[in-house]
């Protein structure tokens, strides 16, 4: 669906189950989930979701997979809510083992622009857990600013950010 230089990153296949639940299951990751750890059963039900999933008005999301080019493996997956009118939250994950070489934000940086430029959103928001450092620092690369602060409402009481791309900018 997205192809960048180094990734390819389309709708998830079945055999997509083990790598995902690798990095899903994990609780240093998890913990930064609002869904929390995943079992293998939960992940084989949500990537057969998503692979079908309508992605064409609010409320819709499409979730997709990213994995190298050069090899195959999946490294994690961006996904993109439709909130309402011209407005969209982007949402990651990324297995930690594959970190440090600029690949979520590349993964994430084409969404971002695919999400302006193709999908017509002019604005786009992403939401993480305030003591996710390297999430943090993943939206500032990309020119995302800050714009709230609060507590989670979910049950989780958690203090969480919402970073944003400006209606006037493109990443």
């Amino acid at each position: 669906m997205i192809d960048t230089s180094r990734l390819h990153l389309r709708r998830p296949r079945e055999a997509d189950v083990d790598a995902v639940f690798a990095y899903r299951s994990s609780p240093d990751v998890a913990r930064y989930l609002r869904a929390g750890p995943w079992t293998r059963e939960h992940t084989e039900s949500e990537l057969a979701s998503y692979t079908t999933a309508r992605f064409a008005g609010p409320g819709d999301e499409l979730v997709l997979v990213v994995e190298i080019l050069e090899t195959g493996e999946v490294v994690g997956e961006v996904g993109l809510v439709w909130l309402h009118d011209e407005n969209a939250e982007i949402g990651y994950v990324f297995n930690p083992r594959f970190g440090g070489k600029g690949l979520a934000t590349e993964a994430v940086g084409a969404v971002l622009t695919a999400a302006r430029n193709d999908w017509g959103f002019a604005r786009v928001i992403a939401k993480t857990d305030a003591l996710n450092a390297s999430s943090r620092a993943l939206c500032e690369r990309l020119g995302m600013t800050l714009v709230a602060t609060a507590m989670t409402t979910d049950g989780r009481n958690v203090e969480e950010t919402t970073y944003a791309v400006p209606a006037s900018t493109t990443p």
